[in-house]
């Protein structure tokens, strides 16, 4: 559901899956062993919190995300999905992704790994932690990540 949400520049519909508590983080690429680094020590390339990303959807909806204005077009394909474990009030989930992004006739392909922690709310799931393990060496054509993989 998030995928399509996202992909449909939903943002606002997307927002609400976001626990209070939520972060989303993309560790530094190249690096081994990214699912266990914090961004407390490693400087990541993206480590937001909840409220860091309410600001970045009204920033991204509105006329101040000129990085997105026209807005790219997101297609989030995703595979191997995993639950690693089931912890009764949280559910930890890793996939494959690969996410295109088409703007002004450039197509960035972005390909990784997530690891999601969901906690349970209300007979479905929240994002506690969304976190991108990107399998690039290098962000040079990918430039800077105004979508949200």
């Amino acid at each position: 559901a998030q995928a399509a949400l996202l992909d449909g520049w939903r943002l606002e519909e997307w927002e609400p899956l976001l626990d209070d508590e939520a972060e989303y983080l993309v560790p530094p690429i190249g690096v081994p062993e990214a699912e266990h680094l914090s961004p407390g020590e490693t400087m990541f390339i993206v480590a937001e919190s909840r409220q860091m990303l309410a600001a970045r959807v009204e920033r991204m909806m509105g006329k101040a995300g000129f990085a997105e204005l026209p807005r790219s077009n997101v297609r989030h394909l995703i595979g191997n999905v995993q639950v690693l474990a089931d912890e009764g009030a949280s559910v930890k989930v890793s996939y494959n992704l690969c996410v295109y992004r088409i703007r002004r006739a450039v197509i960035t392909t972005y390909i990784g790994r997530c690891l999601l922690t969901l906690t349970r709310s209300d007979g479905g799931f929240r994002i506690r932690e969304k976190r991108v393990m990107l399998d690039i060496d290098v962000l040079k054509g990918q430039g800077g990540l105004s979508i949200i993989l």
